[in-house]
């Protein structure tokens, strides 16, 4: 793991609803319209954490066909965030 993929994690798991969004899709895949209303949050404050748990790795989606309309279907990966005294001295070492 590189520096700046330890930094977008952290930085996407700071975020307290980026963590609720991670639980919703970790239970079951939605789309932005779903996770809005559950959230209660409009779409484009939904989108903007999308992308930022996008950006981080932890967060993938897929254009779904529903009838005549395209929808994006987000659902969370699978991942492991551990840090501690070691790892940091390696990311300095390794660069």
């Amino acid at each position: 793991m590189k520096l700046i993929d330890v930094v977008k994690m952290g930085e996407a798991l700071s975020n307290p609803i980026r963590v609720k969004i991670l639980y919703i899709l970790n239970k079951q895949p939605k789309n932005i319209y779903e996770l809005a209303k559950e959230l209660e949050l409009s779409r484009p404050v939904v989108y903007a954490h999308l992308r930022k748990l996008e950006d981080a790795d932890l967060v993938e989606s897929d254009l779904v066909l529903e009838g005549s309309r395209a929808k994006r279907i987000y659902k969370a990966k699978e991942f492991k965030f551990y840090i501690d005294n070691e790892i940091i001295k390696k990311l300095f070492e390794n660069e």
